[in-house]
C-alpha cells in the first residue's frame, strides 16, 4: 500500500499487506498517508538493490550441430546511444541525445520505485498481471562486477588455435552447466562440451564479442578477434573473400553458408575498433566488406536493398535483418547511397507479409534473384522488430509501434514475449523473447536486444511513465539477463533443459523440450552462450552496436598503416 501511493517505508511490503484484513489494510494506509507526509519534500533514496546492472546471454543448438548463431540495458535502461541519422532517417540525432539523459534518470526512478516496493521482484510483476522472473532479488547492483563476469567468461572461452598472424576466435558456446539438459534419461543426456573439429567458431558472435570488449576498452581482446577474422578475409592469396558462417578450432570451415548479415556485422566490429583506435588500416578492412557485399547482392528494383545469401544465386532472397546490418554498416563509414538502399528495402518490409500487416516481414522470397513477391507462411522473426529500433533502418514512430505491439504480445497470443522457469537452476520465472512468432522458449540474445531496442524506443520517442508500450515487461526481462549472469558467470542460449534429440522428437515436457525452439529449424540449448553474453555486456554499457560510433571512423583518404594485409603493400 505504502508503495503504491509513492511512500518510500521498506518494512510495508507487498507481501505482508496481502495477508491482512481489511481494517488492518485500513490502518496501513492512514499511517501511509502519515509517513508520507512526514517525509514530504524529502527525495527518497533508490534503495541498493535498484542501482546498475548488468546482463546476460543466450545460446544455440547442442554444440557439433548448431547450424547458425543467430542473424540475433543498462544500468540507466532506455540511455541507449541514438544512430546519428539524416533526412527522413531519423527522429532526430539531437532529440536522442536529449532522451538519452532523460531516459537514464526515468530508468533509474523507475527501478528505485520497483526495489522500493519490494526488494523482490515478485511484487513488481504482481502488481502487473506478470507471472515473471520473480523469486530473486534485484540483481547485479553492482555493475562493474557484473562487467567483469562478462570479461572473465569471454577472456575463458577457448579460442581458436590454427591461425598464423597470432589471431583467434572464440567458441560460440561454453561448457554444459551441472545438471546437463536435466534428468529425463536418454532425451536430458546434454554433451559436456563439444570436442575436436565440431566446435563451433561463428563469425557473428565474434563480431559481437568484439564490439562489446572495443566499447568496454579492452582493445588488444579485440584485436585478436579482429585479427583472425582479417586472416579469413584474405586467406586467398591476399584477395578479400567474404566469411563462412562458423569455422572449426584450426580456422577450417564449418557452416559453408556466406551470409550478408553475418557479414556486415564484421565490417560493423572493425568500424568501432577503427574510430577507437584511430586506425585507418582497420577501417579500411571494414569498408572494403562492405563494398563487396554491395557489389555482390545490390537488387535494383523497386524494394532495393541486398540479398540474403552469396554468391549470386545462392540465396536469392532479401532479409530485413541483413538489410538492417547493411544500413547501419553503410552508415558508419558514411556510404549514404549504399544506406539509402538498405533503409528503402527495410521500410518497404512493413506490412509486406499479408498474413501480418502491422509489423515487419521476415522476407522475400527467393526462388530467383532478387526476388520481390511476398513470402508465403514464413515465420515473424524478432530480430527484424527489434533491431530496426537501434538501427533506424526505418524511423517511422507509428510502424514502430505497431511492430512493438504486436511483439510484445505474450507468446499465446501471437506475440514474441516468453517465460521460461529455470527448473535445472533455482527456479526461477525468467521473462524474455523467443526468436520467431513460431519458437518456444525465450532466446536470450534476442533478449538483450529487446531490451536495448525497447529503451530506446521509450527514449526517442517519448513513451514514459504509464504510457510506455514496454511497461513491466521490459524491467522484468532486464532483470532475467541480470539474473543469469549473476547466477552463471554469462547468459545461457536457453535455460530449457532437454538435448538435440528431444529437440528432433517433438518433446513435449515442458521441463524438457530440447530447449529454445527458433521456429525456423533449429534449437538453442542450455548452454553459456558467447552472443547472449556479449549482448548484455552492450545493453550494460548502453552501447548501441548499430549507432556509428562516437568518434569519426578514419576515412578512405587517410594514409594507410602497417597492420594491413600483406598483400596490401
Amino acid at each position: 500500500v505504502a508503495g503504491s501511493i509513492g511512500c518510500r517505508c521498506p518494512s510495508l511490503e507487498q507481501q505482508v499487506c496481502r495477508a491482512m484484513p481489511i481494517a488492518c489494510r485500513m490502518l496501513l494506509l492512514t499511517l501511509a498517508l502519515l509517513c508520507c507526509l512526514a517525509y514530504a519534500g524529502e527525495p527518497p533514496e533508490a534503495p541498493q538493490e535498484a542501482q546498475q546492472q548488468p546482463e546476460q546471454k543466450a545460446q544455440q543448438v547442442e554444440q557439433q550441430q548448431l547450424p547458425q548463431s543467430g542473424v540475433g540495458a543498462v544500468d540507466a535502461l532506455p540511455a541507449i546511444v541514438a544512430p546519428t541519422a539524416s533526412g527522413a532517417e531519423s527522429a532526430g540525432a539531437a532529440a536522442a541525445t536529449t532522451a538519452k539523459s532523460t531516459a537514464a534518470s526515468e530508468a533509474s526512478a523507475l527501478d528505485a520505485e520497483k526495489s522500493a516496493a519490494s526488494p523482490r521482484l515478485r511484487g513488481s510483476v504482481a502488481s502487473s498481471g506478470l507471472e515473471s522472473a520473480a523469486e530473486f532479488q534485484a540483481p547485479c547492483s553492482d555493475k562493474e562486477k557484473c562487467l567483469g563476469l562478462i570479461d572473465s567468461f569471454l577472456a575463458g572461452t577457448p579460442h581458436e588455435t590454427g591461425l598464423s598472424n597470432g589471431g583467434s576466435l572464440l567458441q560460440t558456446f561454453g561448457s554444459a552447466l551441472p545438471g546437463g539438459g536435466g534428468s529425463c534419461g536418454q532425451l536430458c543426456n546434454l554433451k559436456p562440451k563439444c570436442e575436436g573439429s565440431v566446435c563451433r567458431y561463428d563469425v557473428y558472435d565474434n563480431a559481437v564479442a568484439a564490439i562489446y570488449l572495443t566499447k568496454r576498452g579492452r582493445l588488444e581482446e579485440a584485436r585478436k578477434i579482429l585479427d583472425a577474422l582479417t586472416e579469413l578475409l584474405y586467406h586467398d592469396h591476399g584477395q578479400l573473400s567474404l566469411l563462412y558462417a562458423a569455422y572449426t578450432s584450426t580456422g577450417q570451415p564449418l557452416d559453408f553458408g556466406v551470409d550478408v548479415g553475418n557479414n556486415a556485422w564484421v565490417g560493423m566490429a572493425y568500424a568501432h575498433f577503427a574510430a577507437a583506435t584511430g586506425e585507418a588500416c582497420i577501417a579500411a578492412i571494414g569498408r572494403a566488406v562492405l563494398r563487396k557485399i554491395a557489389d555482390e547482392a545490390k537488387c535494383d528494383d523497386h524494394l532495393g536493398g541486398y540479398m540474403g545469401r552469396l554468391p549470386r544465386g545462392k540465396g536469392n532472397y532479401r532479409a530485413t535483418e541483413h538489410n538492417i546490418d547493411m544500413y547501419a554498416l553503410a552508415q558508419m563509414f558514411g556510404e549514404k547511397d549504399l544506406q539509402a538502399r538498405a533503409g528503402k528495402f527495410v521500410s518497404s518490409m512493413f506490412g509486406f507479409d499479408g498474413g501480418f500487416p502491422n509489423t515487419y516481414a521476415t522476407s522475400t522470397r527467393g526462388e530467383w534473384i532478387c526476388d520481390s513477391r511476398q513470402p508465403q507462411g514464413l515465420a515473424i522473426a524478432a530480430d527484424a522488430q527489434f533491431w530496426n529500433l537501434l538501427s533506424g533502418a526505418d524511423n517511422d514512430s507509428a510502424r514502430k509501434r505497431s511492430s512493438l505491439e504486436f511483439a510484445l504480445r505474450a507468446s499465446a497470443d501471437g506475440g514474441f514475449f516468453e517465460q521460461d522457469v529455470d527448473v535445472l537452476g533455482d527456479g526461477t520465472r525468467l521473462s524474455g523473447v523467443r526468436f520467431t512468432d513460431r519458437g518456444r522458449g525465450a532466446q536470450w540474445e534476442n533478449t538483450a536486444s529487446a531490451v536495448m531496442g525497447l529503451g530506446f524506443f521509450d527514449a526517442v520517442f517519448g513513451d514514459k511513465g504509464a504510457d510506455s508500450i514496454s511497461g513491466e515487461k521490459l524491467f522484468s526481462m532486464r532483470s532475467s539477463l541480470l539474473h543469469q549472469l549473476e547466477e552463471y558467470g554469462s547468459v545461457l542460449a536457453s535455460v530449457r533443459g532437454g538435448n538435440l534429440e528431444a529437440y528432433e522428437k517433438h518433446s513435449q515436457d515442458p521441463n524438457y523440450p530440447g530447449g529454445s525452439d527458433t521456429g525456423i529449424g533449429w534449437t538453442y540449448l542450455r548452454y553459456p552462450h558467447m552472443a547472449a553474453t556479449a549482448w548484455t555486456g552492450l545493453m550494460m554499457l548502453e552501447a548501441n552496436p548499430f549507432a556509428p560510433p562516437e568518434k569519426p571512423v578514419p576515412s578512405a583518404d587517410t594514409p594507410l598503416d602497417g597492420r594491413c594485409p600483406a598483400s596490401w603493400h
